[in-house]
Parts: structure tokens; C-alpha cells; sequence
């Protein structure tokens, strides 16, 4: 059997909070035996495939978070009472009027201020999460995405501080400060690839593996303000982006998120498991994207697994 080398690529999107569904795509993908050659991330997918390619496991991962959403330090901070304001969870009355007030005292401060989020509240919780390595050290080749504001540039990161890449990464405009790196302004890379499909064929996989965690978009669409103009000139800016990088991967996973908000913590506990589900109901596709001496070793796996039991 002549061997192909064909590399197989993990193109996480961002999603904020969505992304921990990342987390169940990575347990199937193990348990199932498949491997993965290079990952690359934007935002959400950038911190969570920055921690896995540093070789952290996915229940290592998924045990810092349940021990952040249980910290005092997440408890008081500022990302959980704005994403307090989105969660759909019944609240009280006060507490409703009380996430109501401070919502228009953050986002008034966004006039004012280049982001409503303490910038390094931000960057300790990417520290949390993410090793101080140079990205060369990664145990699985690993690349982060970003956008240059300066130029309007894709940033593809392939060395340097692998926690400076994922925090540029993760900057959300105006949610989260822009990263000062040399000459460039970085950005969160879903400015301009949501899902870096593109820059991992670019990196070097022949077969791509899309994760897009993007949530239901309502029934009915209310353009009744200026932010609502451009709030939905920007969604559908991003859609057809998205679309246009979706279509040169071979397999898309797509978790069930509903419509959850990216600062929405409410729900995290359940992302793991929506992932773990749309990755199972992908396993035909991703079987069939393989090149043949993956598929040979897959099933070689399972074989022995079964003999074990």
C-alpha cells in the first residue's frame, strides 16, 4: 500500500462561549481513532485548539472550565454580568433591571473607551487556559487567526507566544481591546475568516475538517434602529464570508448551539455534549474524506477495541 502523506487539518470558528462545544469534537474525534495533522483556530476555536495543540486533553480542558464558571474571580467579573444580560435563564425582577442599567453603562463606556471588557481580566483568563510556549512547541501544528485593523488583513500566527496569538485571536471588537503587535492593530480573526477553512488548506492540510459553532438566527428580524441596521449589515457581511470558506472544506460539523449568545454562559455545561452529538452524526462523512491508510488504521482500531471489550 503506497503511503499518501496526506495531512488531515481541524479549522475551529470562533463562537465565544459556543466554542466549548469544540471540546465534544475533539473527545469523538479521539475516541474514534482519527487523527489530526494541524489545527487552526479563530477566536473561540483559537483558545480551545491553542490548549488541546499544547497537549492538553480534552477532559483537562473541559475541567478548567467547569473550575473557572465555579471561580470567584469569573463570578465577579464583568464577562459574566454582561453575559448575564444575554442568558435566557429566568432571573428575577431586580436582577433583570440590574443587568438592564449596567448593560447601557458598559456599552455607553464603548464610546469612550477602546473595549467594554478590563483588558487584562482578558488576558488572564487566555493565561488560564493557554501555556506561556512559542507555538513551534505545540505538540500538534498549530496556527491562530487574527485581523490586522491597519491593513484589513488576515494574521495567520505560526510562531511566537502562543498565548499573545490566541489573545489577538479572541479580541472582539469592541468588546475586548485590539492587540498591539509591531506595525499591525490585532483584532478578532472573525473580522475575517469566522471559520479559518482557507488558511488551513493554506497551511498545509489536504483534507479539512470545518467546526462552525454559529447559532440559529431568530424566526423573525426587528430592523427597527440604527444599531439594528448595522448590526445586521454586519451578520450578513459575515454569513456569506463564511460561506465562501465552507465550501473548500470536505467535512462541516456543525453543533446544535440554538441561539445562544457568544457571552451567554447560562448554558456551557451542555456545549460539550452538542458537540460530541454533531460529531458523531458526522463520522460517515469524516470516514469517507480520509485518505485510505487513515481509514485502514481507523477500522484497525476499532477491531481492537471491540477484542478488548
Amino acid at each position: 500500500m503506497k503511503w499518501t502523506g496526506k495531512k488531515v487539518g481541524l479549522a475551529l470558528g470562533g463562537g465565544g462561549v459556543r466554542g466549548f462545544s469544540h471540546i465534544g469534537v475533539l473527545n469523538v474525534l479521539e475516541e474514534e481513532g482519527i487523527g489530526i495533522d494541524l489545527i487552526v483556530g479563530t477566536s473561540a476555536g483559537a483558545l480551545i485548539g491553542g490548549a488541546y495543540a499544547s497537549g492538553q486533553s480534552p477532559r483537562e480542558i473541559q475541567d478548567k472550565i467547569e473550575a473557572y464558571l465555579r471561580s470567584p474571580e469569573f463570578n465577579d467579573s464583568t464577562i459574566k454580568s454582561i453575559g448575564m444580560t444575554f442568558s435566557q435563564e429566568n432571573q428575577s425582577i431586580f436582577t433583570k433591571a440590574k443587568t438592564y442599567v449596567m448593560n447601557r453603562y458598559w456599552f455607553a463606556q464603548a464610546f469612550f473607551k477602546p473595549s467594554i471588557l478590563p483588558f487584562n481580566d482578558f488576558r488572564s483568563l487566555i493565561n488560564y487556559f493557554v501555556p506561556e510556549i512559542d507555538i513551534r512547541e505545540t505538540k500538534i501544528p498549530f496556527y491562530a487567526v487574527s485581523t490586522d485593523l491597519i491593513t484589513g488583513n488576515k494574521i495567520v500566527f505560526s510562531e511566537g507566544s502562543l498565548r499573545e496569538a490566541v489573545l489577538a485571536s479572541c479580541s472582539v471588537p469592541g468588546a475586548v481591546a485590539p492587540v498591539r503587535h509591531g506595525d499591525w492593530l490585532l483584532a478578532d480573526g472573525g473580522i475575517t475568516s469566522i471559520v479559518p477553512v482557507h488558511a488551513t488548506r493554506e497551511a498545509g492540510a489536504d483534507v479539512v475538517i470545518a467546526v462552525i459553532v454559529d447559532r440559529v438566527p431568530s424566526e423573525s428580524i426587528n430592523i427597527e434602529t440604527g444599531k439594528d441596521v448595522l448590526y445586521r449589515a454586519g451578520e450578513i457581511t459575515s454569513n456569506m464570508l463564511e460561506a465562501s470558506e465552507l465550501r473548500e472544506a470536505d467535512v462541516i460539523i456543525h453543533p446544535q448551539v440554538g441561539d445562544l449568545h457568544w457571552m451567554d454562559f447560562s448554558r456551557a455545561g451542555d456545549l460539550v455534549r452538542i458537540g460530541e452529538e454533531a460529531t458523531r452524526e458526522s463520522l460517515g462523512k469524516i470516514n469517507s474524506s480520509l485518505p485510505l491508510y487513515r481509514r485502514m488504521v481507523r477500522f484497525a482500531g476499532q477491531l481492537i477495541k471491540k477484542e478488548k471489550k
